[in-house]
């Protein structure tokens, strides 16, 4: 009120600036580049940090490796820890001839940027660069970040088999369900008990699903927003997985005033 321009701390600036929904900085190509190197060399193995970059010809210190491994976990294709890397269930079917195309399919939608760009203009047109990029900014991309997204969605787009009906449409490519939904490998009980489901101890799921149930967080708080877009990739990977079903639409209800 004094006349003098608001001064925003730098913490608040660097959150304002920060995106607020996941998407890789790499391709879908790229990412596939690192699950093929970890097949050649260890088949279903882990192997180590500096060994995965060496295979890929870089440095394990270098900041193109460590996005490339951010990516390629982002799409769902590498498990382990900072050190560790292995492949997932997604990322062994990427790898095999019989399995990549839904593979493909499954890792582009993993991400929630992609998952809701195609929740948004699925059965329409695509909107030119511009629009796409402030549609990508009002889903939580930072504005210093939606032209790099944008082009990595396009690569990955097409790399998936996305644009297979024109550039200008989202159209999920057609894939053969029996190949693409092997059952995964039911986990060994750990501390010798099992795993609390109940039922049979051969129950198995789909690798999309459980890749989904692993990233819900141990603890809140969890925005709203983040919850949305969680439950739109599982409504995704549902109808991958068990065929497609009535519209299911899922959002932020509106908040309602408090009875008296």
């Amino acid at each position: 009120m004094n006349g003098q321009p608001e001064t925003i701390p730098a913490d608040d600036k660097a959150k304002r600036e920060r995106s607020t929904i996941g998407f890789p900085y790499m391709d879908l190509k790229s990412a596939a580049s690192l699950a093929e190197a970890i097949h050649g060399n260890v088949g279903s193995g882990e192997c180590a940090d500096d060994q995965l970059a060496a295979w890929s010809g870089q440095s394990p210190k270098s900041s193109t490796f460590r996005v490339q491994v951010s990516s390629a976990r982002m799409f769902g294709l590498l498990g382990g820890d900072n050190t560790r890397h292995r492949l997932t269930d997604l990322g062994r079917q990427l790898v095999d001839p019989n399995q990549a195309r839904a593979a493909k399919v499954k890792a582009f939608l993993s991400v929630p940027l992609y998952n809701a760009i195609y929740e948004k203009y699925k059965g329409g047109v695509i909107p030119p660069t511009a629009a796409l990029e402030r549609d990508m900014a009002h889903l939580g991309v930072s504005q210093k970040q939606k032209d790099r997204a944008r082009q990595a969605f396009e690569r990955s787009a097409e790399q998936a088999g996305f644009f297979e009906q024109g550039r200008n449409r989202l159209v999920q490519p057609g894939v053969n369900q029996g190949a693409a939904l092997p059952k995964m490998d039911t986990p060994a009980p750990q501390n010798g008990h099992g795993d609390g489901g109940g039922g049979g101890g051969g129950n198995t799921k789909d690798p999309l699903i459980s890749a989904l149930i692993q990233k819900l967080p141990d603890t809140g708080p969890w925005g709203a927003e983040q919850r949305v877009a969680w439950l739109n990739l599982m409504k995704m990977a549902f109808q991958l997985s068990y065929g497609p079903a009535s519209e299911i639409s899922i959002s932020v209800a509106s908040d309602s005033k408090p009875t008296a």
